[in-house]
């Protein structure tokens, strides 16, 4: 409980900031949203749904690879859910802790759930530092701000480095030291089995592949719905601008908060304000908040209606 007050601490300390940093442009952000065209709006929402329809294939996917049985609508229902719990659990991943423990009902393996559903997030995280690192090849020599270079190639050499400790074990016995560190706090164990379920997708390459193409897919539709609003808002900015900069926003949305919140508004200002202007950066820190409310309803009303998913948080648990 202390953690989950402390994250929720730090989103309303940020949309405080916020509100202060940019309180004198209120109205310019109204003036904005008003005047929002109706229709490119309207069509951003409903791709932005296509994305959740499309995570599900590749959360099937990848359950599909641990011989573990999750049909697309439980694959559907299950990604809608967790976009509801994220609003409630530490991070805007901390849905998937919900996600994993209702698929092992479905699927009677807690482990591999678990794995999966781990999995799932992995795949979606290297795309957001995929897709800005192919991206940035083409801005490199006009790069106003320096910090972007870094931030995206750091994130490339880390996600490179990982992905060798998790599929080489020779690599990965080099770090020994950690699982008997691990193993003291009585969790070695656990996360020993969680490694070698990932692990074993190494004998999974077409599986992979497929689910990145996925992640590739979901994530592009996603960026493109950004596109779409600030469009929409009256920002006029080349399209490959937005497969730059909106997957760091994605990336440093994850950080400690309540999904995001206030974090992830004022990345939006930092990274589209050069190009499209504070106000309608802001504007668009509000709609796609709209857009995670609305498919988080969907995800409220799924969990309330399918009573096999319905779990009991000790307050131990929903703390950590």
């Amino acid at each position: 409980m202390k953690k989950i007050l402390l994250r929720s601490t730090i989103s309303f300390l940020f949309l405080g900031l916020l509100f202060f940093l940019m309180r004198e442009d209120i109205p310019e952000i109204i003036h904005a949203l008003k005047h929002v065209n109706q229709g490119l709006f309207a069509t951003a929402a409903l791709i932005f749904l296509l994305t959740a329809f499309v995570l599900a294939k590749r959360l099937q996917l990848i359950f599909s690879a641990e011989d573990a049985r999750l049909g697309f609508r439980d694959a559907s229902n299950l990604t809608f859910v967790g976009y509801f719990f994220n609003n409630f659990l530490p991070t805007s991943v901390g849905g998937d802790i919900v996600k994993a423990m209702c698929a092992a009902r479905i699927t009677g393996e807690s482990m591999k759930s678990a794995t999966c559903v781990l999995m799932d997030r992995i795949f979606g995280l290297f795309t957001f530092v995929l897709i800005p690192s192919f991206s940035l090849l083409f801005f490199l020599k006009k790069m106003g701000n320096p910090a972007i270079p870094l931030i995206v190639y750091s994130l490339l050499g880390s996600s490179a480095v990982f992905f060798v400790l998790l599929f080489h074990r020779g690599s990965a016995r080099r770090f020994r030291f950690v699982e008997m560190l691990l193993n003291r706090a009585k969790i070695g164990q656990t996360l020993r089995r969680l490694y070698d379920g990932l692990h074993n997708f190494k004998n999974h390459k077409r599986v992979v592949a497929k689910a990145l193409g996925l992640s590739l897919v979901a994530q592009g539709i996603s960026i493109f719905v950004v596109y779409l609003m600030a469009t929409a808002l009256g920002g006029h900015v080349p399209l490959l601008y937005f497969y730059l900069l909106i997957p760091m926003v994605h990336l440093i949305s994850m950080l400690p908060s309540l999904n995001g919140l206030g974090i992830r508004e004022g990345a939006y200002i930092y990274f589209l304000k050069p190009y499209i202007g504070k106000e309608i950066a802001a504007a668009i820190g509000i709609l796609w908040l709209g857009f995670l409310l609305m498919v988080s309803v969907i995800g409220g009303v799924i969990y309330l209606l399918r009573h096999d998913y319905h779990i009991r948080f000790k307050t131990s648990t929903a703390a950590t």
